[in-house]
């Protein structure tokens, strides 16, 4: 384990995370380097649609290079992809080809287009959103729409913001979105592609439920980490009344947009989605918040 950073405004803070162990590992140990007291509480999972031959045949036309650009929103959207191409028998790094570039909206989903052998074009160098993908996009250089100059495939959760889309037609681009994943409550039930959760790890953060949450008024600060528009509304759902004292703090602005409109404003807004921008909002929550 690496050696606790000093001097961190964490110190004995106990910070709950409502991701499960694979998609919490990162941020969870930049937590814990800071000082803080990481548990964990899925509150949502992902699965296939009950139909996909939508995708299917997009990830056909992706393969037979239809697309200029095809842009991956998430790391589950990148595991969506590999699962599904499993499926079908296509090798992932077969699946776009290399004529067709590709977009990430962050670090998270670059690094986990890299471990499958894919290349990134493009990844926002500020605003690590959707927003900031959208104004980094470039304007399209050619004009043949009966080609693929034009095309871009944007494969999303069925929750997806349409901004995103919409931005880039709005250049001029032709935009296919299409369903990639589900998003439901935890656990899934459905055919689902994450890894299946089996207690807490060893040596790793505590598992807790909702009701655990409530119930389990830990010593000290308390804040929680909302990752997602859909995390922040279950969560609110599941966990309101909160506990006096807790803090709450936004992964970026859509989550802290639907907060808002939800009733509870985040104490804090991460100016970029990493383990490290996570960590700087936590301080600001801690410094700024409610002490009782």
């Amino acid at each position: 384990m690496a050696a606790r950073k000093p001097g961190s405004g964490l110190a004995g803070l106990t910070v709950v995370l409502p991701r499960t162990p694979d998609r919490a590992a990162a941020m969870a140990a930049e937590l814990g380097q800071q000082g803080a007291n990481v548990a964990l509480m899925p509150l949502i999972d992902f699965q296939f649609p009950a139909d996909t031959a939508e995708l299917d045949r997009a990830l056909k036309a992706l393969r037979s290079g239809r697309f200029a650009w095809v842009i991956f929103t998430s790391v589950t959207t990148v595991r969506a992809m590999v699962r599904r191409c499993a499926a079908l028998g296509v090798p992932v790094t077969s699946a776009v080809p290399s004529a067709t570039c590709i977009a990430a909206v962050g670090a998270g989903t670059r690094q986990a287009l890299e471990d499958i052998g894919l290349d990134v074009d493009l990844m926002p160098e500020g605003d690590q959103s959707a927003r900031g993908l959208a104004e980094s996009w470039p304007h399209p250089s050619g004009t043949d729409p009966e080609g693929r100059g034009l095309r871009i495939l944007l494969p999303q959760a069925d929750l997806a913001d349409p901004a995103l889309a919409a931005a880039l037609t709005g250049l001029g681009w032709e935009v296919r979105p299409v369903t990639a994943y589900c998003t439901v409550d935890f656990p899934a039930t459905g055919v689902r592609f994450t890894p299946a959760l089996e207690g807490s790890p060893a040596g790793g953060p505590r598992i807790l439920t909702p009701q655990e949450f409530l119930a389990d008024i830990p010593k000290g600060p308390r804040a929680v980490v909302l990752t997602s528009p859909s995390i922040a509304k279950r969560f609110l759902q599941q966990c309101s009344p909160l506990p006096q004292g807790t803090l709450l703090v936004a992964i970026g602005d859509s989550t802290a947009g639907r907060m808002a409109e939800l009733g509870q404003p985040a104490h804090a807004v991460a100016e970029h989605p990493t383990p490290a921008g996570i960590a700087q909002a936590l301080a600001v929550a801690v410094s700024t918040g409610p002490s009782t």
